[in-house]
């Protein structure tokens, strides 16, 4: 377990140097060991986790995550009263035998502490301008340390039945076999690691340019069994010496107590995320830098020798019919229409092109509304008709540093909202230029 874990480490490191986003979390809510039993009853309690981690957005909307994890988890089970369970064991004189151990109000207090290392794939849509909305769904590899138990009963029945002389001892302490009562013990069991489903999902908010909250639920399912398999082993182990130091072996691994056992953890999350690259690049100062230097040796160098010195291209200005295409009102006529529209690819495949070619050119993009619904509901459908275009230029190559969202919701109306035919008019997206 140990290899895996260091490769799993190693290989965190090297893909890290690529990331986008490094994140930071905590959890919290019923984590551990899904028992089923036949002879008692198992219940998960609560567990805590924190992590760190980095996601690859490779879209505006998809990446792919990973970090490492580590998780407390809690469990109990209690057995069934009345309930007998019989190894064969050897005593000090050599012969074999069958041991049983009876125990009344049997329970386990259990924990452990795993590492987990995820692949998830993430999807994130804006359902608001600093607001987004994102699920997340793959696997997880858990590495379970030992778990602990700590073993109680109210009474301890231990009895030795000896099939070759059809004897059965039940009060003999002196060889280990009579009655314990208010006993208790703690044991040490080995786990299995285990591949695990897990889905989150939850809402973004943005905090600061780099820096956005991740609040949301998650859940992580085991399709592996954590116990290992020993039928062989008893609740507690036989001391042919007498009953005063009785140790247990837990529960955990005794196929005749467990038919299955899977992890499983469940609640919420908060995360950090904070995002590495810069979508704005610096590419003024060196511009200025060379044109000085061009500029210096015109007035004492011939014409000719000044054509063969290298000379930043002039900067491309719009033209006045391009400024107009882009500045034309782009209409949203369906009432609470926040979508890009099919009449609006074409034009705005085009504008996308426009601004490639410009790239020292800002956008403003404003949303507006007819006067049908609140001004509240409006100004929000507004900025939604905002993030819409500006997450279709996105998509188109246009950074998102260089678009700033508005909302005037029904304020500012094109033409008078009456006639009814008017508010077409005023459902609406507005592009306005702004040099750097």
């Amino acid at each position: 377990m140990k290899i895996k874990t260091t490769i799993a480490i190693l290989l965190l490191c090297i893909v890290t140097i690529k990331a986008q986003q490094i994140n930071v979390k905590i959890n919290g809510g019923p984590s551990g060991i899904l028992y089923d039993s036949t002879l008692g009853d198992g219940k998960l309690k609560f567990g805590a986790g924190i992590g760190v981690g980095y996601t690859y957005f490779f879209s505006s909307h998809w990446g792919i995550s990973t970090g490492i994890d580590a998780v407390y988890n809690q469990n109990s089970f209690e057995l069934n009263n009345g309930t007998t369970i019989s190894t064969y064991e050897v005593d000090d004189q050599t012969s074999a035998f069958e041991y049983q151990a009876t125990p009344a109000n049997y329970k386990e207090e259990q924990r452990f502490i795993s590492l987990a290392v995820p692949l998830m794939m993430q999807y994130r849509t804006s359902i608001a301008s600093q607001t987004q909305l994102y699920f997340g769904f793959g696997g997880k590899i858990l590495f379970p340390a030992k778990q602990t138990a700590k073993a109680s009963a109210s009474e301890l029945q231990l009895s030795g039945y000896y099939p070759d002389m059809n004897l059965l001892i039940d009060d003999l302490p002196s060889h280990g076999f009579g009655k314990a009562t208010i006993w208790q013990d703690k044991a040490t069991v080995s786990l299995d690691p285990s591949f695990l489903l897990s889905v989150e999902t939850g809402l973004t908010f943005k905090l600061k340019e780099n820096t956005q909250l991740y609040t949301g639920v998650y859940a992580d399912y085991g399709l592996t069994e954590m116990a290992k398999e020993n039928a062989n082993l008893n609740i507690v182990a036989y001391n042919a010496n007498g009953l005063d130091n009785i140790q247990a072996n837990g529960i955990s691994g005794n196929r005749k107590i467990l038919q299955e056992s899977r992890y499983f953890s469940a609640g919420i999350q908060l995360k950090l995320g904070f995002m590495l690259h810069k979508n704005k690049p610096l590419p003024v100062q060196p511009k200025e830098e060379v044109v000085t230097k061009t500029q210096a040796p015109v007035q004492e160098k011939a014409p000719v020798q000044q054509k063969t010195a290298q000379t930043p291209p002039a900067k491309k200005e719009l033209t006045a019919t391009e400024r107009s295409y882009i500045e034309k009102p782009l209409a949203f006529q369906e009432v609470g229409n926040t979508d890009v529209t099919p009449q609006l690819v074409a034009r705005l495949d085009e504008i996308a092109k426009i601004l490639k070619s410009n790239k020292d050119i800002d956008l403003n993009i404003t949303g507006y509304t007819c006067d049908i619904g609140t001004e509240a509901r409006n100004l929000e459908i507004g900025m939604k008709r905002a993030q819409a275009v500006s997450d279709y230029l996105q998509n188109k190559g246009i950074e998102a540093i260089r678009m700033h969202l508005f909302s005037k919701g029904e304020s500012e109306p094109l033409v008078p909202n009456t006639p009814v035919e008017n508010r077409l008019l005023n459902r609406r997206v507005t592009l306005t230029l702004a040099d750097r």
